[in-house]
Formats: C-alpha cells, sequence, structure tokens
C-alpha cells in the first residue's frame, strides 16, 4: 500500500473484512460395523442399476463428474496426527480492554438504576433549596456530560456487538460450506425417502413438530431466569415499547410546541429556557441509560441464542463428518466490507475516533482547560454553561452518528441473515426437503410505518452532515453574542430538544432491530433442528 493510501486511510478509514473459520468437528475413526457396509454397499447396488445419467455424482469443484461405482476412497485422517481425531474448539474471545469492560459495564442494570437514583437525589434537592437558575444548570450540565460520554460509549458498543454478530454468521457461513460438500459425498443422501407424509414434515428428533421444540428452547433460559431478572426485562421491554411509539414522538413535540406556547407570559427570558434545558436533560439522561441497557440486554440474549443454534450446527456437521469420514477443515469465510460514499467514510472516521479512546482523551483534555479558566471567569453561571455547551453540541452530533451507523451495520447484519437463509434453501433442497415456514411478519400499523419513516429519515448521512453545518451556525450566533448566557443557550436549547428526539427514534431502531433478530434466529433454529434431525436418520441406515 502507498504512503498517500494509508494517508488518506488514516483520515478516511476503510472498513476491514470480517474473516472467520467455523471450527472444524473431527469425528472419531471406527471401523465400519457389518450393518454400515451393508447399508453403504445396498445403496451403491441400487444406483449401480439406475440409468446412467443417474448414476453420476457430483465431485468436487473442479473434477469431472465420476459414477458411483467408482468413487473415490474416503479421506481418513493422517495416523501421526491425534488432533484429527478430537474436535477444534473454538478460539476463545479475546480479553477484553479496559474500555471495552467499561462499556459492558456501563449497560448493566445497577448502572442504570444508580443514575435513576441520582435524578431521584437531584429533584429532592430540588424541594429542599428551591428550583433556582443554578439547580438548573447543574442538572443540565450534569446531563450533558453524562449524554456525552454515553454517547460515546454507545459508539463503542454498537461497533463490539456488530463485530461479534457478523463473526458468528461468518462463522455459520463457513460451516454451511462444509455441511454442503459433506452431504454431496454421502450416496445415502440423495435417494432416501425424507417424508412419508406431509404430516411429518416438520417433526423433530422428539417427534413433536420442529416448532415447538424451538419455542421450548427459547423458553429454556427463561426459566433459569430469577423472577426479579424476568419481571426486569419485561418491564424494560414494556418501557422501550412504549418509548419508541408513534404516541411517545406525539407527547414529546406537544410538551415542545406548549413550551413555546407559553414564552410570551416569561418574555422569551433565559428563565423560560432553563425550563425546557431542565426538562429535555432529565429526558436525555433517562433515555440515554435506558437505551444502552436495552442494548446490552439484547447483545447478551442474542449470543446466548446464536450460541445454541452453532451447537446443533456443529453436531450436523460431526455426525456428516462420521459418515463420510471427511477431516477437511471448514474454510474461511470473509464478509466484505459495505461500499461507502464519501460521506459515509466522514462519518465512519467520526465514529471511530469518539467511539475509542481518542475521543475520551480529547474530552478529557477539553474538561481541563474548562476547569483551569473557572478562576477567570468566576465561576459564574457562563462558566458553568461553557462545559455543557460544549457536550450538548459533540453530544447532538453523535446522536445522528451513531443512528447513521447503526442503520447501515442492520443492512449489512440482515444481508447475511438472507445469504445462511439461501445457503439453507440450497441444502434442503439438495436433500430433497421441505423447509419449515418462515416466520410471519405481523402487518404494519400506520403508528409503525410513520416511526419508522422518522427514524430512516434520521439515519441518512445528509442529516447526519447537517447536524453538523447547524451546529457551526450555533457557534457562529454564540460568537457573536459574545458567549452570553443567552448565546450559550442558544446553542444548548434546539440542539437537546432534537437529541431528545433522536434518542426516542434509536429505542424505536432498537425495537425494529429486536423483533427482526427474534424472526431471524427462530427461522435459523428450526431449520437447524430439522436438518439434525435428517443427518441422525441417515446414520441408522
Amino acid at each position: 500500500m502507498s504512503m498517500w493510501r494509508k494517508f488518506k486511510n488514516s483520515l478516511s478509514p476503510v472498513r476491514e473484512p470480517i474473516a472467520a473459520h467455523a471450527p472444524t468437528q473431527r469425528a472419531l475413526r471406527r471401523t465400519p460395523t457389518r450393518r454400515m457396509q451393508a447399508g453403504v454397499d445396498r445403496v451403491a447396488g441400487r444406483l449401480s442399476f439406475l440409468p446412467f445419467s443417474k448414476a453420476v455424482v457430483e465431485s468436487e469443484k473442479g473434477e469431472p463428474p465420476v459414477l458411483v461405482r467408482e468413487l473415490p476412497p474416503l479421506e481418513r485422517p493422517p495416523t501421526n496426527s491425534s488432533a484429527m481425531y478430537t474436535n477444534e474448539q473454538r478460539a476463545p474471545p479475546p480479553k477484553l480492554g479496559l474500555f471495552d469492560k467499561v462499556t459492558r459495564a456501563a449497560g448493566s442494570n445497577y448502572v442504570f438504576v444508580g443514575m435513576l437514583a441520582i435524578v431521584a437525589a437531584w429533584v429532592v434537592l430540588g424541594f429542599v433549596q428551591g428550583t433556582t437558575d443554578t439547580w438548573q444548570i447543574l442538572m443540565q450540565n450534569a446531563s450533558s456530560i453524562q449524554v456525552y460520554v454515553t454517547d460515546i460509549l454507545l459508539l463503542r458498543q454498537q461497533s463490539n456487538g456488530m463485530k461479534s454478530l457478523l463473526t458468528t454468521l461468518a462463522e455459520m457461513q463457513s460451516r454451511n460450506q462444509s455441511v454442503d460438500r459433506l452431504i454431496r459425498r454421502i450416496p445415502d443422501c440423495e435417494w432416501m425417502e425424507t417424508h412419508k407424509s406431509p404430516a411429518q414434515r416438520l417433526l423433530s428428533g422428539s417427534g413433536r413438530p420442529v416448532e415447538e421444540e424451538q419455542e421450548e428452547t427459547l423458553l429454556i433460559e427463561i426459566h433459569q431466569m430469577s423472577r426479579l431478572k424476568y419481571v426486569w426485562n419485561r418491564t424494560c421491554r414494556a418501557v422501550a415499547v412504549g418509548l419508541g411509539s408513534l404516541w411517545a414522538f406525539a407527547f414529546y413535540w406537544v410538551g415542545i410546541f406548549f413550551w413555546i406556547g407559553i414564552g410570551p407570559i416569561f418574555q422569551f427570558s433565559d428563565t423560560w429556557q432553563l425550563y425546557v434545558n431542565t426538562a429535555t436533560a432529565v429526558a436525555l439522561t433517562f433515555t440515554s441509560v435506558f437505551l444502552q441497557n436495552i442494548q446490552q440486554q439484547q447483545e447478551d440474549n442474542l449470543e446466548k441464542s446464536l450460541e445454541y443454534a452453532t451447537k446443533i450446527d456443529a453436531e450436523v456437521e460431526e455426525h456428516l463428518r462420521e459418515l463420510a469420514e471427511d477431516f477437511k477443515p471448514n474454510p474461511i469465510f470473509e464478509i466484505p466490507p459495505p461500499k461507502a460514499t464519501r460521506s459515509e467514510r466522514f462519518i465512519d472516521y467520526f465514529a471511530d475516533i469518539m467511539g475509542s479512546g481518542i475521543g475520551v482523551t480529547l474530552s478529557l483534555v477539553v474538561v481541563a482547560i474548562w476547569l483551569s479558566v473557572g478562576h477567570l471567569l468566576e465561576f459564574d453561571d457562563n462558566w458553568w454553561l461553557i462545559i455543557g455547551t460544549f457536550t450538548g453540541l459533540v453530544g447532538f452530533i453523535d446522536g445522528f452518528i451513531l443512528r447513521n451507523v447503526y442503520a447501515r451495520e442492520e443492512v449489512r447484519v440482515n444481508q447475511e441473515f438472507r445469504n445462511i437463509a439461501a445457503e439453507d434453501s440450497k441444502i434442503f433442497d439438495l436433500l430433497n426437503l421441505p423447509q419449515p415456514d418462515p416466520p410471519v411478519e405481523p402487518p404494519s400499523t400506520m403508528s409503525t410505518r410513520v416511526s419508522r419513516a422518522a427514524g430512516d429519515f434520521s439515519g441518512l448521512a445528509a442529516t447526519s452532515i447537517g447536524s453538523v453545518v447547524l451546529v457551526f451556525i450555533l457557534l457562529g450566533i454564540a460568537s457573536i453574542m459574545k458567549w452570553s448566557e443567552t448565546g450559550q443557550l442558544l446553542c444548548n436549547t434546539p440542539t437537546m430538544i432534537i437529541e431528545g428526539f433522536l434518542l426516542l427514534i434509536l429505542i424505536q431502531a432498537h425495537n425494529v432491530a429486536n423483533e427482526e433478530r427474534g424472526r431471524e434466529f427462530s427461522g435459523i433454529l428450526k431449520r437447524r433442528l430439522l436438518l439434525n434431525h435428517y443427518v441422525l436418520s441417515l446414520q441408522q441406515i
């Protein structure tokens, strides 16, 4: 890579591909029993009396087709390699760095409850000492700093979660390639009578429909939960649905227009601006911490669900390797990075900086400068507003950046889920197996369509660029007003109002993604359960 390209990529980063391979399952080599050998001879003999065209089996890519009677000898593991007899273990995940540990801890229930306790203490302080301007500015500054930090952690959380999910999906597609190859090496698969009647087409190994076994599997984790955790998760889910609904959007803007309507009563004073800033500060604190909490819950649940599906996948591979005595390692599967426009690369660059230790370092430098000039401004209200203005404006941009990155990553992940479904369909067609019915997507209501349209608009790259332009305009206005209290409030008020609404949209986007993940995982699990049952039936021939 040339020096210019390295310099260009450092300014505008290029997303790296996700490459992974599924751990190879090594079946123990064993001497074929008479029954197994008789089954192979019976199948081969039956095929030998078929017409010549039907006695041809596809071989490895790049090689001509061969007759069943002339199949090459099966691959056997080297006698000097004991590793070929054991299952390859999945590489342990890399150790979390300090920043990643902080990110994960910030999404815990303890942090969420702790933030609610701090807000409650602030409310009590207002009742005791009065709702003064200083009391309101204290909340606004604290909220701006907290939301700014939370946005940084959300960017990091989003990046880590997507990398982990895409790696798992790459491993599943790696194993799918091996399963397809192994199936073609087993002559029983093409001619086995897979289903005697339509009523049995979804039966699993236990004799019950795959849907019932799949639903029972999903309930195992719920039964292992404590009652308190179960109630907590259900409550968070209900609150998330409420905050991401069209009714919440409407209620939010009704409150904003009511505040505008009472402006003449307060003569549009600084106190009038402080009222809405304080209200939105409380809303921002709650929604940002709540979003991080439910996003961490979703990642944990999805990780456990995919882990179960991966175990079934590994079992299918192991049984097929035992039948085919094929020990070729699973191939490396690569998910290419998505194509990005210049504006999207700029957004990625901003997200990479703010979602890393660089963003944290820059924040600490700004805080240090703010503290150092406090005595020059005599620690007055203007000084208190400076840090809130900085964190508020940067946090405002972070919100749009986060929504854009989230939207593009969702498109990428959904495409990989569709690729897996297409590969599964090819395997089922190869085996002449009917596929389980796909999960039914509920019809969308007017409320859902409107809220999704708002979310899609906020996720556009042009919207993120527009947020940067708006910040520069506000900075120019504040400079003209010599950074007075009114000038800083003009910077804070519109950005806090828009950011408050944006966080509701982010919760709505989380809800949509959560529903899609549930349907996608349900389909993956059904297909793996049915395929596993079929492979087990092959071993009984």
